[in-house]
């Protein structure tokens, strides 16, 4: 049930068009069968996000262990993988975002439970991007603190623009653009004042 909910919810984008019997007729189960797991359509959908979110956790989790980007130690790398794992992870969740979007006034927003995904995320990857650009600077430890308020006012910059793109596609951006991913490296480049190639 919950990937036939997820793969419905990626396809429309709002969780108001779905109905039980979609999911129910998706996953060959049957409607007493989703009763006796989730209350509501909101509590299943709580846990497909939470599931998606805690999945996007392991997988940011484990490229900082795989891949050679994260402990290259260069501020310009880091800073280009990270923009790559945001776009990425934005086309992959694109309706879930989406639909947690159109529910931020509900009493509990599900949009809640993608902020905390993202604050367990950026404890991860901001971390090696401030090493690097200290060492690039030449700075001193104590301006580590101002380095990385600049990393997180870029990347709000850069999430804000990827949060607008999923709330306005079709607009005049689109997160399929191949040119997405290569306009938003520079201009995450261009906030930390790293060298554009």
């Amino acid at each position: 049930m919950l990937r036939a909910g997820r793969e419905l919810i990626e396809a429309s984008g709002n969780l108001d068009d779905l109905s039980i019997t979609d999911i129910v007729e998706r996953s060959g189960t049957s409607i007493g069968a989703f009763y006796r797991r989730f209350d509501s359509k909101d509590m299943f959908f709580d846990v497909v996000l939470e599931r998606a979110m805690t999945g996007g956790r392991d997988r940011v989790r484990d490229m900082l262990a795989s891949e050679s980007e994260w402990r290259s130690g260069d501020a310009r790398v880091i800073a280009d993988a990270i923009v790559e794992m945001y776009v990425q992870s934005f086309r992959r969740n694109r309706g879930l975002f989406h639909a947690s979007l159109l529910r931020v006034s509900r009493p509990r927003a599900t949009w809640d439970i993608v902020k905390e995904a993202n604050r367990d995320v950026l404890a991860l990857i901001v971390p090696p991007l401030v090493a690097a650009i200290v060492k690039e600077r030449n700075a001193q430890k104590a301006d580590a603190e101002s380095i990385e308020f600049e990393v997180q006012a870029a990347l709000q910059l850069i999430l804000g623009m990827l949060v607008n793109i999923v709330l306005n596609d079709p607009g005049p951006l689109s997160l399929a653009s191949r040119r997405l991913a290569p306009w938003l490296k520079t201009q995450f480049r261009r906030c930390l004042i790293l060298a554009i190639p």
